[in-house]
This record gives C-alpha cells, structure tokens and sequence, in this order.
C-alpha cells in the first residue's frame, strides 16, 4: 500500500474513519439497548459489548484531553497549578462524594469509602494526565 501525501486526501481518510467509528458505536448502542429492552438492564451490563462501549469512550477521551490541551494553551496562556493542589481538589471532591453517598443512600461506611475513593481515584488520573501535558508542552516549548 503507498503512503498518503496530499493533505486532502489524509483529512478524507480521518472523516471516513470518523465516520465508521460513529456507525461502529451507534450500532453497539442499539444492540445494547435493545438487549436491555428485552432481557433487563443486568443483562446489558454482563454483555461484553458494555465493557467495549466503556472502554472506548475512557480511551477516546484521553486521547481528546491532549487535543483539548494544545488548542487551550493556543488560544491563552495556562496557569501552572502546583500538583498538590491537584490531589488536594480531587481528595475534596471524593470525600464530597463519600459523604453525600453516605447521607442519601443509607449505604454504610464501608460502601461510601469506596464510591470516595473511586471518584477520587478517577478525578486524579484524568486531572494528573492533563497538568502532565501541560508540563510536558511548557517544557518542550522553553527547549
């Protein structure tokens, strides 16, 4: 196979790409729902096309995050936000999530420390991901 050169013809290839990867979720979408439709929402999430549709959404969302970085330091210039202050924010935000999961839902501490430390855990990495690119880009740019 020959290698793409003309700039058109690359940007045809990624919308062609773009758009098979719309169909490709769009149909793992209706299969589920209509799985969950049929046979019950327990149903829908022991499918593995669920694990599919999770895992490609967390991945392509990463993979947005450095697009979102590079246009965001083009437009205006970022503050460097220290890293501890990162992990302070995302703990905040997992102890708010601990505490209202244990108020609303009669849950039990044990129930509540790990709903804290899941959204704690998922605050963290997407939120250390990004002050890493950040630093990365700052970085390249000084060089």
């Amino acid at each position: 196979m020959k290698v793409i050169r003309d700039e058109r013809l690359v940007i045809k290839n990624l919308k062609n790409i773009r758009i098979a990867f719309a169909f490709q979720t769009l149909a793992m979408a209706g299969i589920l729902i209509y799985d969950g439709i049929t046979r019950g929402f327990n149903n829908v999430t022991d499918n593995p096309l669920w694990l599919v549709l999770i895992l490609t959404s967390v991945i392509l969302g990463y993979l947005n995050l450095g697009i979102s970085v590079d246009s965001y330091e083009s437009e205006k210039q970022l503050r460097k936000t220290p890293y501890y202050l990162i992990v302070i924010g995302c703990l905040t935000i997992g102890i708010i999530f601990g505490l209202i999961t244990k108020i609303t839902s009669n849950s039990n501490v044990q129930d509540s420390i790990i709903i804290g430390l899941v959204i704690f855990l998922c605050f963290l990495g997407t939120f250390s991901f990004g002050h890493f690119l950040i630093k990365k880009r700052s970085k390249d740019e000084d060089e």
